[in-house]
């Protein structure tokens, strides 16, 4: 993933209803030419460019990707993972958290309130490498429950989170 510099000062620009159309056009085609991104929003290619660049500045764009199947192209599978740290502390959730974030294969760790405090997404080949996997956080006794995914239950339709931000879809 090409990541663009975070150049963005303390505040955060304002952002308008042609700001939103952007990204939503680049959060669905991260490749549709400039031409076509004006076109789709209803502003030049000047302007709209100018826009691109004051959203990438500001650290609102933060780069672009391809979208890669992790399970067909290398044959893994996912597990979703819920964590409890016993007696949690602050210590304790940055080593976890330190940990998780040296390990690849946990592609989406997110701290939660509730009765757990962490989910993750970790993709392995197999049940051995996955415990291979766990080896490291379990230094920090922790209960967790592992749930391996049969298939993931995508919306029916096209989804697009910067669309979230447009009046009336709130």
């Amino acid at each position: 993933m090409a990541v663009l510099p975070n150049t963005s000062v303390s505040r955060r620009p304002a952002v308008d209803r042609l700001d939103i159309k952007i990204m939503t056009a680049l959060e669905r085609n991260g490749r549709i030419t400039k031409a076509e991104l004006s076109e789709a929003v209803g502003l030049s290619a000047t302007p709209c460019s100018m826009r691109i660049s004051k959203l990438e500045a500001a650290g609102l764009i933060k780069g672009y990707h391809a979208d890669v199947d992790l399970e067909q192209v290398g044959n893994l599978s996912q597990f979703a993972v819920i964590v409890s740290i016993r007696e949690w502390t602050p210590d304790r959730a940055r080593q976890f958290e330190t940990i998780v974030a040296g390990i690849p294969q946990i592609v989406e760790c997110d701290a939660v309130f509730g009765s757990v405090d962490y989910m993750m997404r970790i993709y392995a080949a197999h049940a051995q490498h996955y415990r291979e996997i766990m080896e490291p956080l379990l230094a920090i006794e922790l209960d967790y429950a592992t749930f391996p995914i049969s298939r993931s239950v995508r919306a029916p339709h096209e989804v697009s989170m910067t669309a979230l931000l447009a009046p009336g879809s709130r």
